[in-house]
């Protein structure tokens, strides 16, 4: 009885971890990136690219016909948890050369 209680933890424990594991490699999709981009500039995106990727944020070039934007969004966990429905995460998007932070 022993043994089958410790198998069953030891199985429940390492499939939360490779739950967590898998998380850690969730990016988003080019088309999400290019229709999440379109909703926040307001214009048609017509090519994504420069996608870069550290763990906890995605970034890219969206080009649209009136110039070129840095866009920034969550990715791993944070994409997990939204591709369930539960959330929308942030989007940012700034006109190539504009600086993030205000007065500068």
């Amino acid at each position: 009885m022993k043994l089958h209680l410790s198998l069953t933890k030891i199985t429940v424990l390492g499939a939360l971890l490779l739950g967590a594991v898998g998380c850690q490699t969730v990016k988003p999709t080019e088309d999400s990136m290019k229709e999440r981009a379109q909703t926040v500039i307001g214009q048609p995106v017509s090519k994504i690219a420069n996608v870069r990727n550290d763990s906890t944020l995605t970034y890219y070039t969206a080009y649209t016909a009136a110039g070129e934007y840095n866009c920034e969004q969550p990715s791993g966990v944070i994409m997990a948890v939204a591709s369930m429905g539960i959330m929308t995460p942030p989007l940012s998007c700034l006109p190539k050369g504009a600086s993030p932070i205000p007065y500068q």
